[in-house]
């Protein structure tokens, strides 16, 4: 469920898909061929069913896809970068690069999706009367109907106000204006947000209970989807508040170890791996960065080959990806470590290689700032 997939651009911002939206997808268009557009309309084809139903469940993550283009572009024009969307198995997220400036533009960018929603829902409202008037409808009227009433709970459902949903964002801002602190206005929200999130589960449960398992699992899973969302989006403002201002420079390893691509996987282990203890290392040539080498990069190396297996045919040789700089901040870093599941990098300034930065050195920055009030 972590493998996203890059699909377009809009506005400069990727679009990704992560593989958990094909199951939501199958399952809303199953559920609308064999459940609502049968329920609701009773004389059309088989055909016609599949046809309604796909096309529909694709509309309507076109819609939250358009409902999250509008958060990201109200955040880019107010100076706020957008990483990515991503379409996942609960609808879609827009990743912010950095917190808003204010509460204002918080404000903004939050009722900015909801508003998107609203519009979508007139049009498709407006879109089903004119359709409707004629004799020739058929399939299409009842697509746009449910397009238009989708589109009114989706907007409704993300002014819930529990952080991270829109609503949530809109009273983190109005905490934010009235006590002016960031930290204490997230941790309020997404309390709020966790609390709405236990009570989707137990809604949820009593659901199942009584009879209504596919709605009632439904709420539990949103749930539980809701509090782990809040408890996240403040784990990472308080750790972007208590690294404010630190580079990967002031807390990197400076006295690295590095590796000649040249040499065996034999002699890296017997002089390298053995001596030092460590299980990474940076490869280079000249002392320019070539790659990386990490115990789990050898094991694809059955032992009879080490003696005539060189680093560089092994290594990972992505250098882009895996390098950092020092004066990269180190809480964008630490998000980056968490993503791509990197639990070392090499720090290089031009093509050299600096020192080495892990995972155990920014979460060792962080509680030391963190006992000093940083």
């Amino acid at each position: 469920m972590n493998t996203n997939i890059r699909v377009f651009k809009v506005f400069g911002i990727p679009i990704e898909i992560n593989v958990s939206w094909f199951i939501i997808f199958a399952l809303i268009s199953w559920s609308l061929v064999k459940g609502y557009f049968p329920a609701n309309y009773p004389d059309l084809s088989i055909a016609s069913y599949w046809a309604m139903g796909l096309i529909a469940a694709f509309l309507l993550f076109a819609s939250v896809l358009l409902h999250e283009l509008g958060h990201s572009y109200v955040a880019k024009t107010h100076g706020v970068p957008i990483k990515r969307i991503t379409l996942f198995l609960f609808g879609g997220v827009s990743q912010l690069s950095k917190e808003s400036a204010n509460p204002r533009i918080e404000c903004m960018i939050a009722i900015a999706g909801p508003g998107v929603s609203y519009v979508l829902m007139i049009v498709f409202f407006v879109a089903y009367y004119i359709v409707s008037r004629t004799s020739t409808s058929g399939a299409i009227a009842p697509v746009l109907k449910y397009l238009a009433y989708v589109n009114g709970i989706l907007g409704t459902f993300n002014l819930i106000p529990g952080f991270p949903l829109d609503g949530g964002r809109l009273l983190r801002a109005f905490i934010w204006k009235v006590t002016g602190d960031l930290q204490r206005s997230t941790y309020i929200a997404s309390k709020v947000g966790g609390a709405i999130g236990f009570s989707f589960i137990a809604l949820g449960f009593i659901s199942v209970f009584t009879g209504r398992f596919i709605f009632g699992l439904w709420l539990v899973l949103i749930g539980f989807f809701l509090r782990q969302a809040a408890e996240a989006s403040y784990l990472q403002v308080v750790v972007s508040n208590t690294l404010k201002g630190v580079k990967v420079g002031d807390i990197m390893k400076a006295d690295v170890i590095t590796v000649p691509e040249s040499i065996t996987i034999q002699d890296l282990i017997d002089n390298y791996f053995f001596k030092y203890h460590y299980d990474c290392f940076p490869v280079t040539l000249a002392g320019r960065l070539r790659g990386l080498i990490t115990l789990d990069d050898m094991r694809q190396v059955p032992r009879s080959k080490w003696s005539e297996t060189t680093v560089s045919e092994v290594m990972q040789s992505d250098v882009d990806t895996l390098k950092v700089t020092p004066h990269d901040d180190a809480a964008e870093i630490l998000k980056r470590v968490v993503r791509d599941r990197c639990g070392k990098m090499p720090v290089v300034e031009g093509d050299r290689v600096v020192g080495i930065i892990t995972r155990k050195d920014i979460l060792e920055a962080l509680r030391i700032f963190s006992d000093l009030g940083h």
